[in-house]
């Protein structure tokens, strides 16, 4: 995977954030922000419609495939777990 890849999913991702979380704001986050808690904060329902959102969008269901989801512990996190998956399916 490369970084162009992972950049382009984080870049999707804060897109997907600033419309679950309805904070424009969140368009500007660095990768390295904590999703839940401090950083974003993200609260269940938030994550959970962020999880329908990167189904629906790149086919991962990052529940399923990492169940201690630590994949949500940043936004970068997140974008490479997704980029590393949808390389892997092509």
């Amino acid at each position: 995977m490369s970084n162009e890849d992972v950049s382009a999913v984080a870049d999707e991702l804060r897109g997907m954030l600033a419309q679950v979380t309805g904070r424009p704001e969140v368009l500007g986050v660095p990768d390295g922000v904590r999703l839940f808690g401090a950083g974003v904060g993200l609260d269940s329902l938030a994550g959970a419609l962020l999880l329908r959102q990167v189904q629906r969008r790149y086919g991962v269901d990052v529940a399923a495939e990492d169940l201690n989801l630590d994949a949500l512990e940043t936004l970068g996190t997140l974008a490479a777990f997704i980029a590393a998956r949808c390389r892997g399916a092509s």
